[in-house]
């Protein structure tokens, strides 16, 4: 839902709109699958990610997801050839990733809801989602 800009002084009315961009949320990291923050800041990928994270960050969440920067996949549930375990602490009906770079192996994985990207897992090894080259993009929404 877009704020109102309010003027603070004068008669003037609303000059506009203020869209809501997307934000991130660490809220529901699974601690015992994929690796840890302090793994991904070993290996360099955590300022990268940071990176990326502010890039996105200037859309709206529709945006982000009509551009691509966030991949939402079609199938409805937890994938079933994941490296993972469905996780009991969430339950999105949708999944998406976001990888570090365009179509990188390494990916944050997790789910929109209200404008919020939600990160439940760090995936360098693209083990979420396997897939191989040819049927990459076939289940993105």
């Amino acid at each position: 839902m877009a704020n109102r800009y309010e003027r603070k002084r004068g008669h003037k009315s609303a000059v506009g709109f203020k869209p809501n961009t997307i934000s991130f949320s660490w809220s529901k990291l699974d601690a015992n699958q994929g690796q840890t923050i302090d793994d991904w800041e070993t290996d360099k990928l955590l300022s990268k990610l940071a990176k990326r994270l502010q890039q996105i960050g200037q859309y709206e969440a529709s945006e982000a997801l009509a551009l691509l920067l966030i991949k939402q996949y079609t199938k409805i549930g937890f994938p079933d050839n994941s490296g993972f375990s469905e996780p009991k602490h969430v339950s999105p009906a949708y999944w998406a990733v976001i990888h570090l770079t365009q179509n990188s192996k390494e990916v944050v994985a997790g789910y929109v809801e209200d404008d919020v990207f939600y990160i439940v897992f760090l995936d360098k090894e693209h083990q979420f989602w396997k897939t191989d080259i040819q049927s990459r993009c076939q289940n993105k929404r």
